[in-house]
């Protein structure tokens, strides 16, 4: 980022740090992996930099990232389609809004939020109705 003349790195998917894998060092377990692949980041990138972590596991992010985004990846539809391992963070804007006022708090405490893009319009999925988007809106004003 540094040489390239980069302010800003969007840095997405860092959970697959911490995923079951076999590593390089068999003996650190999937949070040392996270911590070491955040910590490379952050000194390959420069202070200088802001970096913004998105599916990063929160805790491990406090201290390497300047910024999270704190809710699940939104889409045109408020339910999020079926993933049977994960009913919280899956894509849709109702869990874009839970996740996002469940981590208002956070804000300006531990990194700046970012709650993810705002969908306003309608999509290929069905669309928002006028009442939810009135409510992504407002949790997206509200959260920092």
């Amino acid at each position: 980022a540094r040489e390239q003349g980069f302010s800003f790195l969007k840095l997405d998917f860092l959970h697959a740090a911490a995923l079951p894998a076999e590593r390089f060092d068999p003996s650190y377990t999937r949070a040392q992996a996270m911590q070491l692949a955040l910590r490379t980041l952050r000194e390959a990138a420069g202070e200088e930099t802001f970096v913004m972590g998105c599916s990063c596991p929160i805790g491990a992010a406090i201290g390497w990232v300047d910024g999270v985004r704190i809710s699940a990846d939104t889409n045109d539809q408020w339910a999020s389609f079926p993933i049977p391992w994960d009913q919280t963070n899956a894509p849709g804007a109702g869990n874009a809004v839970r996740n996002s006022i469940a981590r208002q708090a956070m804000h300006r405490r531990w990194f700046l939020n970012n709650p993810d893009c705002l969908m306003m319009g309608r999509g290929t999925g069905g669309g928002l109705s006028a009442a939810e988007v009135r409510g992504c809106a407002t949790v997206t004003a509200l959260s920092g």
